[in-house]
């Protein structure tokens, strides 16, 4: 007599799946979804934003007066210049350079450098690095602090530069969103300070120099200048030169 086997069907190596176990993943990958989902939006809303708007070439040079006090514009300059490369091109949005001269005939080299966003791998770069690189020296540079106003001073820095017998002694200071760092390190610090803030902040540099040994007399009159021009400038300009300095 044949015996017949009865044979089962093998759920568990058949490929198809419970009910129960479809609904546990069902509800695992809805889980997981929605976790990445919050973190993105909570990486979203802790990114740094931008604060400052774009300015045309148009804008920019109108904010710094060709005249103004005792100083008038003169049409040659032997400003320094950032090195001309891609890296320059990605510091500054704009680069605005003058000479201004008084009556007494003092000469005030000017150059405006800035970026409406600054971001930690393109920053302002620091005069020295702009000099070095052209061919000059760095004989001295230390921190001033300038009084621009009634109880107001601004964190700056000056240097002394020699190229064979040109003596240059220069005045700047970098605004890095409300702050004037007076060195590299605190430039890095500011920009990690303005992101945890929430923010990406401008970048300036203002610099001015005057072509003459005497560095006691140059830094006064730079100082003067300063002082002149931003007693005669609207409050957009002050705004861009010294914030809330």
């Amino acid at each position: 007599m044949a015996i017949e086997l009865e044979t089962q069907p093998d759920q568990i190596g058949s490929g198809a799946e419970s009910p129960t176990i479809a609904r546990k993943l069902t509800r695992r990958h809805v889980l997981m979804g929605a976790a990445l989902l919050a973190a993105s939006g909570i990486a979203l809303a802790r990114a740094p934003k931008r604060r400052y708007p774009d300015l045309s070439e148009k804008q920019f040079e109108a904010l710094f007066p060709g005249s103004f006090g005792d100083w008038k514009t003169e049409p040659v300059s032997e400003l320094v210049l950032p090195p001309e490369s891609e890296l320059a091109d990605a510091l500054y949005q704009h680069i605005l350079t003058r000479t201004y001269v008084n009556s007494e005939g003092m000469a005030v080299m000017f150059l405006a450098a800035y970026n409406s966003m600054q971001l930690n791998n393109v920053q302002v770069h620091r005069p020295e690095i702009c000099y070095y690189a052209s061919g000059f020296t760095i004989d001295e540079s230390e921190p001033l602090i300038i009084p621009v106003g009634k109880n107001i001073e601004l964190p700056a820095r000056t240097v002394t530069a020699t190229q064979g017998s040109r003596v240059e002694q220069i005045l700047y200071w970098t605004r890095i969103g409300n702050d004037f760092p007076q060195s590299w390190s605190a430039q890095r610090i500011a920009m990690t300070k303005a992101n945890l803030e929430g923010s990406l902040p401008d970048g300036l540099l203002l610099r001015i120099s005057v072509i003459t040994k005497d560095r006691t007399k140059a830094v006064q009159g730079m100082e003067t200048f300063i002082g002149d021009m931003l007693a005669n400038t609207g409050p957009r300009t002050r705004q861009l030169m010294i914030a809330n300095a």
